[in-house]
């Protein structure tokens, strides 16, 4: 037979009538999605005007989860996973949604008219305005809040470190409007809690809403989704929280409804005052900041010093008491790069948290690159988030947010069933090593086997991982 191609082999097409699948543990994360009660959950609260095709709706949920989890970016990519005999069978689903059905879901979570409502309501000098979200797209959110209540059962944390950060997507949809950086997108908003790596709020932007704008609201739906057990509370962001009304509530145990102080670490914006004050400092105040970045490339360039800081106009100062502010000096590598001509660069974080030392909180305050940037790009690049779907603000709301609760679905499986160094593992590995693994499902009289090669790490991964799903979830299989 003559070769196709340049390797030595030709393409046959295959008419046996074998439900064979090349996504033999992507059924892991359907049940790890059942196993946490999410179709109960979807059923007390999703309730859309129209179904369509008579899926349900926790059935349309589900399969985005599959779909995002199983790198599609698109309507048109539950295609492939339509085409997947063995896949439909080990879900036990005859057909998955076309990708009309799937862009109708999608487009009942939009309401014009609250857009307009927001638009018609807003101050005379605001220059942005953020639509009130539907009772459908809420629902959503409890759906995602109820992985992070089954997710706080099975593996506790009495602490809770919410880290705040807002990201920009891309999208050249005519509705979009611009961001700060000039591009047209998007700018949702996440809270993430750390400790669980699990994302707690989420809220849709466009792109021209000030990424600190409602910064306290947004704070009090954090915490209002995190679950019982949690003791000690924590919040780290970057200057889009600067802002007093934040810092207050943290500060304010009767405000924040949690009967505590939330300790924060927050991005100063270096005003010419507080830059002033840093100037004026003696050269004794400054101490080495070592262990920030062990790449840096000249050690004890960066140094740190605290001050008593309070900010604003004279007049509005007489009452408040002062906030600890930790600077940070950089001197440049080479000072003849810098066209400012300064010879020294500032930054500096705000914090309540005053007995540890400085350098210390400014450690834990830089941590949260490592969490919610690595939650930004998950949830924008292994799964679909930076694709939105069409020019329908609502629409995209719900896509983002049914990214999101992806992104916690995974979370829980990988928590509860795989091996902990799989934990932090990346989707794309997890996708080479377990989820788009080969695999032959056959029929015994009652019983339907998914065959796997002994030989591959996924047929461990899945032999172990499912008995401990069921026990992590107290469900019966």
């Amino acid at each position: 037979m003559k070769a196709q191609g340049v390797l030595p082999f030709s393409v046959e097409p295959d008419r046996a009538d074998e439900k064979i699948t090349s996504f033999a543990g992507l059924p892991l994360v359907a049940e790890t999605f059942r196993a946490l009660g999410l179709p109960q959950t979807i059923r007390t609260h999703l309730k859309l005007k129209e179904r369509q095709a008579g899926y349900t709706e926790a059935q349309m949920v589900e399969s985005f989860v599959l779909l995002f989890a199983a790198g599609g970016d698109c309507f048109e990519d539950i295609e492939v996973l339509s085409a997947d005999p063995g896949l439909k069978a080990l879900v036990g689903v005859s057909r998955f949604p076309s990708p009309e059905a799937m862009r109708f879901f999608t487009y009942a979570f939009h309401d014009e008219e609250k857009i307009e409502e927001a638009k018609t309501n807003r101050p005379p000098d605001a220059i942005a305005y953020i639509p009130e979200e539907t009772p459908a797209l809420r629902a959503l959110e409890e759906v995602s809040a109820t992985v992070v209540r089954r997710v706080q059962g099975h593996s506790p944390s009495k602490t809770a470190t919410l880290d705040v950060d807002a990201t920009i997507i891309e999208a050249n949809k005519e509705e979009a409007l611009r961001t700060y950086e000039g591009d047209k997108g998007y700018q949702p908003l996440v809270g993430l809690w750390a400790e669980q790596n699990l994302i707690v709020a989420d809220e849709f932007r466009d792109g021209n809403v000030p990424a600190g704008w409602r910064g306290k609201a947004f704070i009090a739906r954090c915490i209002r989704n995190l679950p019982a057990g949690v003791e000690a509370f924590f919040l780290r962001s970057d200057s889009a929280l600067y802002d007093h009304e934040v810092m207050e509530f943290c500060k304010d145990a009767e405000a924040n409804g949690i009967g505590r102080e939330i300790l924060f670490a927050i991005s100063a914006d270096m005003t010419p005052e507080l830059r002033a004050k840093a100037e004026t400092l003696p050269e004794g105040a400054w101490r080495a900041l070592p262990g920030v970045r062990e790449t840096d490339p000249t050690p004890g360039r960066k140094q740190w010093a605290e001050v008593e800081f309070i900010p604003g106009k004279p007049g509005e100062k007489k009452t408040l008491r002062p906030d600890r502010y930790l600077l940070i000096r950089v001197s440049p590598v080479q000072r003849e790069l810098f066209s400012d001509g300064r010879r020294h660069h500032y930054f500096a974080v705000v914090t309540n948290r005053w007995r540890e030392a400085g350098d210390e909180v400014i450690r834990w305050h830089r941590g949260k690159a490592g969490t919610i940037e690595i939650a930004h790009d998950v949830v924008k690049n292994d799964l679909g988030g930076s694709v939105m779907p069409c020019g329908r603000f609502g629409a995209n709301a719900a896509w983002f947010r049914l990214n999101v609760l992806t992104h916690n679905v995974l979370q829980a499986m990988k928590k509860a069933a795989l091996p902990p160094a799989m934990g932090t593992m990346r989707l794309k590995a997890l996708r080479f090593r377990l989820l788009r693994a080969a695999g032959k499902v056959i029929h015994t009289g009652r019983q339907m086997i998914l065959k796997i090669a002994e030989r591959l790490e996924a047929y461990a991964l899945l032999v172990e991982a499912r008995p401990q799903l069921v026990a992590a979830f107290a469900l019966s299989p």
